[in-house]
């Protein structure tokens, strides 16, 4: 499970270090670690939501299950699976992140990494400070009664 909240910055090449907790989560997948990587959908905040190769594809069998030929399918494949990346860690643990994702989550140099259980989140620096704010005010309202736990 992924949790916990970690600091990285990208270097001149686009690359960011997956933070060290959450790669010794990742099994490799065909001799090297794997993750795929796509953009957030929703409404909410822009992110990267990252999995491991073994929950994506469980993620994909989930999707194909879904009515084929039925809008909301499409649409969520054209959001959600149409900007998927496959991407290896390299010897440091690093990714290359493309620039479509980079751009999605306006991300310059400051990375922030969330656990969110089966798969982390990658966000702005700035994103993610504005949404922290908004979830402290908000966070009062909030108890595990409302989840049943």
């Amino acid at each position: 499970m992924f949790r916990g909240t970690f600091f990285h910055s990208l270097d001149d090449k686009a690359r960011v270090a997956i933070p060290r907790k959450f790669r010794e989560l990742l099994p490799a997948d065909q001799g090297e670690p794997r993750v795929v990587v796509t953009t957030s959908t929703g409404g909410g905040p822009r992110t990267l939501d990252v999995y491991p190769m073994a929950a994506w594809k469980g993620l994909e069998a989930r999707i194909s299950s879904m009515p084929q030929f039925a809008d909301r399918t499409r649409l969520f494949k054209r959001n959600y699976v149409h900007p998927a990346q496959e991407l290896v860690l390299d010897a440091q643990g690093r990714i290359l992140l493309p620039q479509n994702l980079r751009e999605h989550i306006s991300l310059q140099k400051d990375a922030v990494f969330t656990g969110d259980i089966e798969k982390f989140l990658i966000w702005s620096k700035e994103s993610w400070q504005h949404q922290k704010t908004a979830d402290e005010a908000a966070g009062d309202s909030i108890s595990f009664d409302d989840f049943g736990i």
